[in-house]
């Protein structure tokens, strides 16, 4: 694989900027060499590209999304700058051909997968497909999902989830009390401590779906690693900053998704696709479901509350992941957009700073979820890198000014402008 030079460029390794005059060398598919002021003369190198007034930043995360369709979606969110993506609830399948894929396809976003996600008979997501899929064809999909009845079986649902291919464990803690629509059966919480101890007893990261902050309480009580969302029913509670930090757990807040399920940062949308980086990627279609709302929040449920959730438990020391819940067809979301606009939303509603926001999106991700060769700038680690065009860290919105996107040092787009 061809060696890349990039000089005299500032560096962000995934924690802060290291060097405002550097040069990176890419070489076999991994970072080479870090040097943290650009030498007279240059190192050797096939390809060599001058990136003043440009910052290089490790490949960005998504550890929050559900790719049904597969390749264009992958494809997509890496024109971005989104390197890896973290699916949430996939056909075993499914998962199986997209992690072949990747392994081939250096022009699509890196890919891993809970598979199926712990659930009971008529639990969540099964409402999810009724409502959105032709009704014979969804009952057939649910039909095959494993179906967790009492504590004893949760070993086994690990052990089969493993061998399908799942890098964590996903459970629902989930009644339909925020959204709109009937009540469902939830797991008890016997089951849901069943599923961590035998996740963890694996070496398995564990993370709940819950919409609401009695139940994401409910769900760290049975001791998972991090909650898959944040909720938006309520104003965060002490209560909840004292579950958050029995286990040291995490947060992905798909704020992006909380907004769109209660109507809310309708400019905030329309700006991000009005981007140039949009016009070219996404389309009139995938611009105008982006520009969607879901709109199927009760009445009391405000994006606010998600805002002042994430700004305390960032306040008291809590790792915040980012992620998004993006689906291709679900409105207010776009693989890759939307990770754009959820940093945004961190820095603008959440008290961010613009440093504080690419971290979560790159090193706190790839710490959280045990991904060791990537999320950071550092010699020997995977050439997962983004090369944009002004200071993210100064002002977030350069990390859609991107000249440049490497994915195990392979150029998506390449050149600085």
């Amino acid at each position: 694989m061809a060696s890349t030079l990039i000089h005299s460029v500032r560096l962000f390794d995934g924690n802060s900027t290291i060097s405002q005059n550097g040069c990176i060398l890419l070489k076999n598919g991994l970072i080479s060499n870090i040097l943290l002021m650009t030498p007279s003369p240059l190192p050797a190198a096939e390809t060599v590209i001058d990136g003043t007034g440009h910052t290089v930043l490790p490949g960005l995360i998504d550890a929050h999304v559900h790719a049904h369709d597969g390749e264009p979606e992958l494809k997509q969110a890496l024109g971005f700058g989104v390197t890896t993506v973290l699916d949430m609830f996939n056909e075993p399948g499914h998962v199986q051909s997209l992690k072949a894929l990747v392994k081939n396809r250096l022009d699509l976003a890196d890919f891993r997968s809970s598979c199926h996600a712990a659930t009971i008979e008529g639990g969540w997501p099964a409402p999810v497909l009724l409502a959105t899929l032709d009704r014979e064809i969804a009952t057939e999909k649910i039909k095959a999902w494993p179906k967790l009845a009492s504590p004893s079986e949760a070993e086994a649902f690990v052990l089969s989830n493993i061998e399908k291919g799942a890098d964590y464990i996903k459970l629902m803690q989930e009644s339909r009390s925020v959204m709109l629509g009937e009540p469902i059966p939830v797991p008890s919480p016997e089951l849901q401590a069943a599923v961590v101890t035998a996740a963890h007893k694996h070496g398995l990261v564990t993370l709940a779906h819950a919409l609401s902050q009695r139940e994401t309480i409910l769900a760290l009580e049975a001791g998972v690693d991090g909650l898959a969302h944040c909720f938006c029913d309520e104003p965060p509670s002490q209560e909840l900053v004292a579950a958050y930090k029995r286990n040291n757990s995490f947060l992905i807040p798909t704020l992006v998704v909380a907004a769109s399920v209660t109507g809310e940062e309708n400019e905030s949308s329309e700006q991000h696709a009005e981007h140039h980086l949009s016009e070219k990627l996404l389309g009139e279609e995938g611009k105008s479901c982006f520009c969607k709302k879901l709109m199927m929040g009760r009445p009391a449920c405000r994006v606010e509350y998600s805002y002042q959730a994430v700004k305390l438990l960032k306040e008291n020391g809590m790792d915040i992941v980012a992620g998004t819940d993006t689906a291709t067809g679900l409105a207010g979301t776009a693989f890759g957009l939307s990770f754009h606009q959820e940093l945004s939303l961190y820095v603008g509603r959440c008290g961010f700073t613009p440093a504080e926001a690419l971290s979560s999106a790159t090193s706190v991700t790839a710490r959280r979820f045990n991904l060791h060769d990537r999320g950071r700038l550092a010699e020997g680690l995977k050439a997962d890198l983004l090369l944009v065009k002004g200071d993210p860290t100064d002002d977030i919105r350069c990390t859609m000014n991107i000249t440049g996107v490497w994915r195990g040092g392979q150029a998506l787009i390449r050149g600085a402008n």
